[in-house]
């Protein structure tokens, strides 16, 4: 009788579990799913926003940009820094 009864309980948690799927009760609504991460600026890009002009190569480093002003800031690709 036991056995009986696990085996019914087993088959009503099957049909309840399908019946649930089918209605959409553990799927996540589309304003919930996450969306892809923007892109991030490249290196040009970015210089260019910051108002950056593009030097080439400065002590032997190549890629650099410079914020001119009163005393102008350099910054390379591979993270070199100086004024010049």
């Amino acid at each position: 009788m036991k056995l009986l009864r696990a085996i019914v309980a087993g088959f009503a948690a099957a049909v309840f579990l399908i019946l649930a799927d089918y209605a959409g009760a553990y799927h996540l609504p589309e304003s919930a799913k996450p969306k892809p991460a923007p892109s991030a600026p490249t290196f040009d890009r970015r210089m260019k926003a910051e108002g950056r002009v593009f030097w080439g190569e400065v002590d032997g480093h190549r890629d650099c940009w410079a914020r001119e002003g009163d005393t102008l800031y350099v910054l390379c690709r591979d993270g070199y820094r100086t004024t010049s």
